[in-house]
């Protein structure tokens, strides 16, 4: 089989990662079978994500789909994270080889890679079941990172909600901040970046509900009052933890989308020193908490838009 053809064919569904506030701030080289993937700043959230913590978080997610995407193509992804001291945008180095063909789980996750989705709409008022539960749970183990969930009964989910309304409200106060996040949502229907006004969600009615509150947010309506939320977490909190917590968001993600199960995030609590910390106390976590998110049941929305990949090519 034609490996150019392959390797397009892997990074045509790698784009389909998630990223924050759908920047995709990535861009890739390749080389044969060789495909090197940078950050790329110009993308980067500079307000909101100073340290790029964000911005390799999705570096991150986009290097498990292109191993994901590797795999339904019957190879293999090797890959070196942070391979050159020297070149800190250098995400990661990906060799492609030939491999086995993949198992029936492989072409499951694999498939999962282009219907999941990010939900910012009600979903059914109901946890996840318990063999759900347990096997995100294991898909972020399985890259180093932890899920700590967050149980409807637990005192701390308030605090934690309550940090989140917190943060949105001293971003709200903030022009830069406002001004960052309505340059990429709402965005015009003929981008292929940001956040388009009909996929942003309406406003929960009840502060209690662990979903983001967008500037261009409409609407005000009833949410679900017992969805699963989490936490992800990393042992540390450098750029090889950040690019470890990606990787592990997008395994949890495509687990997730195999049991028809879908997710909303709540970044702004994270982008806040202060709230940061005070998450981390509220829980009692003694690792770095990476994302906060919200999983349910509900209806596949529409997909956000993506960049088409045009590797540079030696």
């Amino acid at each position: 089989m034609d490996t150019d053809l392959r390797v397009r064919r892997i990074l045509q569904a790698a784009v389909h990662s998630p990223s924050v506030l759908n920047t995709q701030p990535w861009r890739v080289h390749t080389s044969g079978r060789t495909v090197t993937l940078h950050a790329d700043p110009a993308r980067q959230l500079l307000h909101s994500d100073p340290s790029g913590r964000e911005m390799l978080i999705s570096c991150g997610a986009f290097l498990f789909t292109t191993r994901t995407a590797a795999r339904r193509e019957s190879m293999v992804a090797d890959v070196s994270v942070l391979p050159d001291p020297d070149d800190k945008l250098l995400v990661a180095t990906i060799e492609l080889r030939p491999g086995r063909d993949p198992n029936a789980y492989e072409r499951e996750l694999a498939l999962a890679i282009e219907r999941r989705r990010t939900t910012r709409a009600p979903f059914e008022d109901q946890p996840l079941f318990s063999d759900v539960l347990h096997a995100v749970e294991a898909a972020a183990h399985e890259e180093g990172a932890e899920l700590r969930v967050i149980q409807h009964s637990e005192p701390a989910r308030d605090e934690v909600v309550r940090l989140v309304r917190r943060a949105e409200a001293l971003a709200a106060e903030d022009p830069v901040a406002r001004e960052e996040e309505l340059a990429w949502t709402a965005t015009a229907p003929d981008r292929d970046d940001g956040i388009p006004q009909d996929l942003l969600g309406p406003r929960p009615a009840d502060e209690r509900v662990p979903v983001r509150r967008f500037l261009a947010g409409a609407g005000s309506v009833p949410f679900e009052q017992h969805s699963t939320m989490a936490v992800l977490t990393t042992p540390d909190d450098t750029a090889r933890d950040w690019i470890a917590a990606g990787q592990a968001l997008e395994n949890v993600l495509l687990v997730a989308t195999t049991y028809f199960v879908r997710a909303s995030f709540a970044t702004t609590v994270l982008e806040n020193p202060t709230t940061r910390h005070d998450l981390r106390r509220a829980l009692t976590l003694d690792a770095a908490p990476q994302m906060v998110m919200r999983l349910g049941y509900g209806k596949m929305p529409g997909h956000t838009p993506r960049r088409p990949v045009t590797p540079s090519n030696d």
